[in-house]
């Protein structure tokens, strides 16, 4: 099967679970800022879940992307591919076990720290969420591995409808409960408020390594330095590359609420604006969902060609279809920024930050361009100068936000996420030419990106009532586009082969 075939299909059946996923998840926002009319609520689940985001990072360090190479390594020897899925497996499972249990029982002292006293129970809850997390990453990297997308997408839906479904139960049917029959009312607690959040999370969560069983009593334990050692060394510039990520990506809403002056916004105390900002954030996650599923086709599909001839023109193109499905987002959330920002923010004061939707959209762009280039450092296995790129990216970001914040609030964080990916990529892509040539073609993606800024531009002075209309306008707007770039793209592809 041609190759770019092959990426595109597992990507689809990845997306599947992403994106279904991502919009099933996006039926709790308009839930949630419809329970909790209270942004400050919101604020403290975009907090937690942001401090969520950074301890899935360190508790598998890297090993994912290690077992991936090892495998490769050793993809005809049967017997060393069931050691490095042991060796990765223990070693993520004993560190996840370890560092749960300290924060399980430091769960009062750290809810406290936190500013949350009283909710020991929730850092209880969260610390198994990252264990479960953390114990099933390992085996979905094997399903990634052995092209087994389906039971990849299988299992993932199924914990996030259940999720879903009990969020609606617990933070709509309990209250009515609770309300209407006296009998029942002791299930329902209403102290615990945004606690229902992550009982539900715990619980969607704690059905997967049930699904994934044959894949856990697969595993035999091995405490193998000789084995782990190489792959940790491999690793560890991977952690720190994760960790540098999370910091671009998140930790914009950890220093919003501490960065910015109390009355920068009139009616909103810091913490309901970095409630309201990370409701509008969830829109650009749209970008999200392509790179994510991107990623959980691409690491393996680049280790499995890495030996091609033609390899860095393969490369070259994949970049070139990543960059036209990203764009195509890209307009199609921007034009209707309005109609989405009604559908997913039901609560009118969470729509406050929507203008920063598009901008926050190009710098994941750029993201997905930057998970694109570092191609080259993974397969020469220089992964240290990953490293050096994160913490580049972290510099720019933190200084960015700590410099714009106050003076341009929600938007200085999306300006400060612009310019980190922007360095990453010049960086990674200046490095990669050195070390590992690839030809990308890029200016075509430049054009493309001109007519797309152009048209969200246009789209936003349309000045058309009512609203079905514009938003009708808005549409027809999105595909005239998709259409043109479609036409182009088929007439390029008659004179090229992919």
């Amino acid at each position: 099967m041609n190759p770019i075939k092959k990426l595109a299909g597992q990507t689809a059946l990845y997306g599947v679970s992403t994106i279904l996923g991502r919009i099933l998840n996006y039926a709790l926002v308009p839930l949630h800022t419809d329970v909790f009319t209270d942004a400050a609520q919101y604020g403290a689940i975009t907090e937690l879940y942001t401090y969520v985001a950074f301890l899935n990072i360190v508790y598998s360090f890297g090993m994912e992307t290690a077992y991936f190479r090892y495998v490769s390594l050793y993809r005809n020897d049967a017997q060393a591919v069931k050691h490095v899925y042991n060796a990765a497996f223990t070693s993520v499972f004993l560190v996840s076990l370890l560092l749960s249990g300290f924060i399980a029982l430091n769960a009062d002292g750290i809810a406290g720290m936190l500013g949350y006293p009283g909710n020991g129970n929730i850092v209880i809850w969260l610390a198994v969420i990252l264990f479960t997390d953390a114990m099933v990453a390992i085996p979905y990297a094997r399903l990634r591995n052995e092209n087994k997308a389906l039971k990849f997408t299988i299992t993932k839906l199924s914990a996030i409808v259940l999720t879903v479904l009990l969020n609606l139960f617990f933070l709509l049917l309990l209250p009515e409960i609770y309300h209407l029959n006296a009998i029942l009312a002791w299930m329902y607690r209403p102290d615990m408020g945004i606690g229902y959040v992550f009982l539900a999370n715990l619980i969607g969560n704690a059905i997967i390594p049930l699904m994934l069983w044959r894949y856990l009593l697969d595993v035999k334990f091995a405490i193998d330095w000789k084995a782990f050692k190489p792959m940790f060394v491999y690793a560890f510039p991977i952690l720190i590359m994760g960790l540098g990520g999370m910091v671009n990506e998140n930790i914009e809403k950890l220093l919003l609420n501490d960065l910015l002056p109390f009355n920068f916004y009139p009616d909103k105390t810091p913490q309901e604006a970095l409630g309201v900002y990370g409701a509008c954030y969830k829109l650009s996650i749209f970008m999200m969902l392509a790179i994510q599923a991107f990623r959980y086709a691409g690491e393996p599909f680049f280790f499995s060609n890495a030996e091609n001839k033609s390899a860095p023109e393969l490369f070259a193109k994949v970049m070139h279809y990543f960059v036209l499905l990203s764009i195509l987002i890209l307009v199609g959330v921007s034009v209707n920024l309005e109609l989405l920002g009604k559908l997913f923010l039901r609560n009118e004061q969470y729509r406050d930050a929507l203008y920063v939707v598009p901008f926050l959209l190009v710098a994941k762009l750029l993201y997905g361009v930057y998970i694109n280039l570092t191609v080259w450092f993974k397969l020469t296995d220089k992964t240290q100068y990953g490293t050096i790129f994160s913490i580049i990216g972290a510099g720019v970001t933190i200084g960015g936000n700590i410099v714009l914040i106050p003076y341009l609030g929600y938007f200085g964080c999306a300006v400060a996420s612009i310019a980190c990916y922007l360095v990453m990529s010049v960086i990674c892509y200046y490095y990669g030419q050195k070390y590992y040539p690839i030809p990308y073609n890029f200016k075509p993606s430049f054009l493309y990106m001109a007519a797309a800024i152009a048209l969200v531009f246009v789209a936003f002075k349309l000045d058309i009532d009512p609203f079905i209309l514009r938003s009708v306008t808005n549409i027809a707007l999105v595909m005239g586009f998709t259409l043109g770039v479609f036409l182009i793209e088929k007439k390029t592809l008659k004179y090229h082969k992919v």
